[in-house]
């Protein structure tokens, strides 16, 4: 079944990748890409049914067309999707194999075909360069719509033969009024805050369960700066969580605290989930501005290694990730000083 969301926020996106298509101007290769959890994929989802209906109006699909029917039952015989396969990390070149009938074949039932690659970056270097080899000779009529939450990690030479578009976070205000649906306004307030102004990551992490999962994080920074707990203990209940979640908390937490020492730190962690939080700007001085900047870097490169290609030890990182934590606040010598 192919289901997404109609988005305010990514309605413009939507309608111009319509409007070339429709004078058939659009090109044959694509890198969306943007933060995670804005709703690229739905946006493209969108399009892909628009421009498989036999009677879309107005920017509207029909739902009632056999192309429209196709498409919601996802067995439309022109449009295919490369995702990740159940329990793997990397999307592999065996599924771009079985996808090259479809490559090469005219489409179907109308002027166009679509194969669909998300998350791009989490093709592995054998797929990526049989990937690469159809962009180069693409088939009258495919589209390839590659979505990315990290370019960074495509082959340069796979981002050069695409058109790039970056999708933009909402504006709060529309991020809020999606939120506020389903949400408490202090519920989509909170989650919002925390996944970065990213709706749909909000709406992902803002059960009571996830706010208490985001909550033990807190504490653990706490409890590790506090010296109350241990580096191997804190990685193992980190490890236990979902690494999405985790890796999301702890960014957020150390833009928080960046914000709070650089500005008003009355303003920052305001949720009543927050408490620890709360706790850590005030134990936090402006001499370790600097070490904060290191720590959400070194967050960054453990994040870019979890969901690289390479298998790497999650329980090693996790404890780098508690000891450069710690690091700073352990002793004032210089022997603790990060060299820039």
């Amino acid at each position: 079944m192919n289901k997404y969301r109609k988005l305010p926020w990514n309605q413009k996106k939507v309608q111009h990748l319509l409007d070339l298509a429709r004078v058939d101007k659009i090109g044959h290769a694509y890198l969306f890409h943007g933060q995670r959890g804005i709703g690229k994929l739905d946006a493209l989802m969108e399009f892909a049914e628009q421009l498989f209906c036999q009677q879309a109006q107005e920017g509207e699909s029909c739902g009632q067309c056999q192309g429209c029917r196709l498409f919601a039952a996802g067995s439309h015989p022109d449009f295919r999707m490369l995702r990740l396969e159940e329990e793997a990390r990397q999307i592999k070149i065996e599924q771009v194999r079985e996808s090259q009938s479809f490559i090469a074949n005219t489409p179907i039932m109308g002027r166009h075909k679509l194969l669909l690659i998300e998350p791009a970056e989490l093709l592995n270097i054998n797929a990526a360069n049989a990937l690469l080899k159809n962009l180069e000779e693409p088939a009258a009529g495919t589209l390839f719509f590659l979505v990315s939450h990290q370019p960074g990690s495509l082959l340069a030479t796979i981002r050069s033969r695409c058109q790039q578009i970056k999708f933009p976070r909402p504006e709060k205000h529309q991020a809020l009024e999606f939120l506020q649906q389903t949400l408490s306004a202090e519920q989509a307030g909170a989650a919002l805050e925390m996944t970065n102004g990213a709706p749909l990551a909000a709406l992902k992490f803002a059960s009571e369960e996830s706010m208490q999962e985001i909550s033990a994080v807190h504490e653990s920074l706490l409890s590790l700066l506090q010296g109350e707990m241990n580096i191997t203990d804190a990685a193992s209940d980190w490890m236990a969580m979902d690494e999405n979640l985790l890796l999301e908390t702890l960014l957020t937490a150390t833009e928080i605290l960046l914000k709070g020492l650089l500005r008003d730190k009355t303003s920052s962690a305001t949720n009543r989930h927050w408490q620890s939080l709360k706790e850590l700007q005030s134990l936090l001085e402006a001499k370790h501005v600097r070490s904060l900047h290191f720590f959400y870097q070194d967050l960054l490169n453990t994040r870019a290694m979890l969901r690289s290609r390479a298998n790497p030890n999650k329980q090693l990182l996790l404890e780098a990730l508690c000891l450069e934590w710690v690091r700073p606040f352990r002793d004032n010598t210089e022997r603790w000083k990060r060299i820039a």
